[in-house]
């Protein structure tokens, strides 16, 4: 029987140490469960045909060959997206269920709603997919061209400011705009909000002089803004929107508190969701928004893809709570 050399034997030990290394990483992947092992529901809180559900549509017809399961778009509208919120946040914990929404209404409900449950922390951010900026519109019956016109009206009483829903995104882009007047002027921007139930109904005050100007989401205007009745001032991003190149941004205008108030479509799935599924979730994800058939639909639509993975849409939605939490405060802003 031959002894190993001590050169062979000082190889075997090392192989032999690099195997037990190797021993936890091969006992996590084997305890990690395969996902996903059914359909997987993308929940949407808004009805079927908006904007947002027709861009999950697409993204979720090219993820479901990435996941290798359907995904199937299940619409829960209402109460400012709550009831979406509510129904994944209850969901079991296993990434079979997700929430697709556009913003971070849901993550700061409770500083609008009394009794509100829900709060950012019961959620597991996987990943931004998209971008829907807000615009500034007028309606054509009125002689406001710019944002300095709207601001600088002679008496902002005269004017009615609409807004998709009490206490919704462009509520809240309507109290900063409030707040960014009165910090430049030192005077109170007295106009009357206007709450609609969704955006047609405000569309169809725009166009009938119910009401004089809005702060909307971009994309479902889009097939409106080629129209006579409305008119947009001012786009509240960081940059021109290719699709709107000649509209400046508020920033361009003066008022650069406005920019950036993108609302990012967002992918969550509920607390406790294990670590290797969430990544597993934002890696098809970000697979699916590579793809040259998604970006193409998307584009058609004027929809803006982008991606932002689990931390950092993480600090985005933080930083939206820190934000419009100061708006709702010092508004006083409350939602029945």
């Amino acid at each position: 029987m031959h002894s190993l050399s001590p050169t062979r034997r000082w190889l075997a030990k090392g192989l032999l140490a690099s195997l037990f290394a190797l021993l936890p990483t091969a006992q996590a992947l084997s305890a990690a469960p395969s996902f996903p092992t059914k359909p997987v529901t993308l929940v949407v809180p808004f009805a079927a045909g908006g904007g947002l559900d027709v861009t999950a549509r697409i993204i979720a017809e090219r993820l479901k060959d990435e996941l290798g399961q359907p995904v199937v778009i299940l619409n829960r509208p209402g109460a400012g997206s709550a009831i979406g919120a509510r129904a994944v946040a209850a969901a079991p914990a296993d990434g079979h269920t997700l929430f697709i929404t556009s913003g971070a209404a849901f993550a700061y409900l409770h500083l609008l709603v009394p009794n509100m449950e829900l709060k950012l922390q019961d959620f597991a951010p996987v990943a931004a997919v998209a971008s829907n900026p807000s615009v500034v519109v007028a309606s054509t019956k009125t002689s406001i061209k710019t944002l300095a016109e709207l601001a600088s009206y002679p008496n902002p009483g005269e004017i009615s400011f609409c807004s998709t829903g009490a206490g919704g995104l462009n509520h809240l882009q309507l109290e900063m705009f409030r707040r960014a007047v009165k910090a430049k002027t030192g005077k109170d921007y007295a106009v009357t909000h206007v709450p609609y139930n969704g955006l047609a109904p405000a569309l169809t005050g725009m166009r009938d002089g119910s009401v004089q100007a809005c702060m909307l989401p971009y994309t479902a205007l889009v097939k409106n803004l080629n129209g006579k009745d409305l008119r947009v001032l001012a786009v509240q991003s960081k940059s021109r929107l290719p699709w709107l190149p000649d509209v400046p941004t508020t920033g361009e205008q003066g008022y650069p508190e406005m920019d950036g108030n993108d609302a990012f479509i967002n992918v969550v799935a509920p607390k406790g969701t294990p670590e290797p599924v969430v990544a597993r979730l934002e890696s098809a994800l970000q697979k699916t928004m590579q793809d040259a058939a998604v970006r193409k639909k998307l584009d058609e639509l004027e929809v803006q893809t982008v991606f932002m993975g689990s931390r950092e849409l993480q600090k985005w939605l933080a930083g939206e709570v820190g934000k419009y939490g100061v708006i709702i405060r010092d508004a006083g802003l409350a939602v029945q």
